[in-house]
């Protein structure tokens, strides 16, 4: 029987050894930790009775690998590294974990396309940034690892030009290589190239770029500007070719297409090829060469730093070029940029000749719609835009007839805080551009909102018309006075004629109306 007891009392403690002699063993660890307290210690062996010290402000900072992990004195310590060198044991409540999870080793050429900076370690923490790089944009990566620390994915690799293995954030890299391209090594796409994409995207043969297309290849042998980027960019800007500016004045690029007058202020090119050796020139002499005002760099992510306030431009170029003809390393490292001057191409204006078609924002005034000077003097503008050339100016009292109003052109508060717009004359055999507030129309009124027109002054008449918002109207004037009458809600009309009937008249509520002063 004693020996019974013997043998069980053995086992039991051989039991207990064996348990603790696991627990004494660190286990595999695979995380990266952030010390969160300035009261941590950082022990040399994982118990608390070890040496230990406190920790200090860069280690605050800066974000660990995490390989091993160990239970002592009811704590689980976890084993911190900075690179292959280990600094000590941390408590676990003194650390924020992430795991990391390896995605790939495949080997591969990325590119640097954003700003931030590159780590010693999958991690964004500022002890641990190394290069900043902005300096590095555009220039490849040979990545070699891809990991996913927490939420956030992270490539490790070789950046061009520098030594030594870093990792950068996934969403600051791509595999798009036309982000590094000098915009002046000629691209290898034909005219077909371009046109399949656009039948790809649902467009038809006439559709302003397919139109174009040769002109492009056209405009790439004579200004060295690759075509690809040429019509990546063009896609951009006017919606893969259904702008109105692009098929009313064969501006591609939103040339002079202000906020304020996007239509009307744009430049206009009697023909496509005329437009894209204007865009060139600017491209070339302002952003593309050293001398150039606004030279950042050749490449599509280098020219958007000052040329577009999207941040995300040069990438959308950069990922329309890819649809047109995939990136080929090989190509790109064998031809050579072009060094061809671009001379200035002829500005033709914003005014689309007459006899062409007018968009349906260039709203013409009824007939004998007049103004006159009510300002000490009016200023004459090439474009409804303050700080457009001026073509002149007319006195006080001076009479003009009001041609047309814009649409596309933003109204403006005035010096009386009131509400002003543009008006469109014709001024020295060319267009001019007035403000209401230094011209009184007293014919003229714009319905404010969608209105009913009726043969007399009240609800109660026939319905003889409709005008939506902002349709000009000529007013009747008698004895120097817009005719006026009040219905029996005392509410004020106003006579007009008729905008598609020139010879009828009609009535309008006051209240439907602005006249602008």
């Amino acid at each position: 029987m004693k020996n019974k007891y013997l043998v069980a009392t053995l086992c039991t403690l051989f039991v207990m050894l064996f348990a603790t002699s696991i627990s004494s063993h660190a286990a595999t660890e695979n995380q990266v930790g952030q010390i969160t307290k300035s009261t941590a210690k950082i022990y040399k062996s994982a118990s608390k009775k070890a040496k230990a010290t406190t920790v200090n402000t860069a280690d605050l900072q800066r974000t660990f690998y995490v390989r091993e992990s160990k239970k002592a004195d009811n704590t689980t310590y976890y084993r911190l590294y900075k690179s292959t060198t280990s600094i000590g044991w941390v408590d676990k409540k003194m650390l924020k974990l992430s795991k990391r999870t390896v995605l790939s080793k495949e080997k591969k050429t990325m590119y640097v396309m954003t700003s931030g900076y590159a780590s010693t370690m999958p991690a964004g923490t500022s002890a641990n940034r190394s290069y900043d790089l902005t300096k590095y944009r555009a220039k490849s990566i040979a990545v070699e690892r891809h990991e996913k620390v927490g939420t956030t994915e992270w490539y490790k690799g070789r950046i061009a030009g520098t030594t030594k293995l870093r990792w950068v954030k996934a969403d600051a890299l791509t595999t798009n290589g036309f982000v590094s391209v000098d915009l002046r090594k000629p691209s290898n796409v034909t005219a077909k190239d371009l046109q399949a994409l656009l039948l790809a995207k649902g467009k038809t043969p006439t559709n302003v770029l397919y139109r174009l297309a040769p002109e492009f290849i056209k405009a790439q042998a004579s200004t060295g500007v690759s075509a690809q980027f040429m019509f990546a960019h063009a896609a951009l800007e006017t919606g893969w070719g259904s702008s109105t500016i692009a098929q009313y004045k064969n501006n591609l690029f939103g040339y002079q297409a202000y906020d304020t007058c996007p239509i009307t202020c744009s430049k206009y090119f009697p023909h496509g090829e005329a437009g894209l050796k204007l865009y060139a020139s600017k491209i070339v002499n302002n952003y593309l060469v050293t001398s150039g005002a606004y030279y950042n760099g050749k490449t599509v992510l280098d020219m958007n730093v000052r040329y577009a306030t999207d941040p995300a431009w040069g990438q959308k170029i950069a990922n329309i070029m890819q649809q047109i003809k995939p990136f080929k390393s090989s190509y790109y490292a064998k031809v050579k940029a072009s060094t061809k001057k671009v001379v200035a191409s002829t500005d033709y204006g914003s005014v689309i000749p007459a006899g062409k078609a007018t968009p349906a924002a260039f709203v013409k005034m009824p007939t004998a719609v007049k103004g006159t000077v009510s300002a000490s003097s009016a200023v004459i503008y090439s474009i409804p835009y303050t700080y457009a050339p001026r073509l002149g100016s007319y006195k006080k009292g001076k009479t003009m007839t009001i041609q047309a109003y814009h649409t596309d052109v933003k109204e403006f508060t005035n010096s009386s805080n009131g509400k002003s717009r543009w008006y469109r004359i014709a001024y020295n055999g060319t267009q001019g551009w007035v403000r209401s507030d230094q011209v009184k129309t007293t014919n003229l009124a714009f319905t404010s909102v969608d209105s009913t027109l009726r043969s007399g002054a009240g609800t109660k008449y026939t319905k003889v018309g409709s005008a939506v918002k902002n349709t000009p109207l000529k007013l009747v004037i008698s004895s120097g006075k817009v005719v006026t009458k009040k219905d029996t809600a005392k509410k004020v009309w106003y006579q007009a004629y008729h905008p598609s009937a020139p010879s009828k008249k009609l009535w309008i509520r006051s209240d439907l109306v602005t006249i602008y002063r």
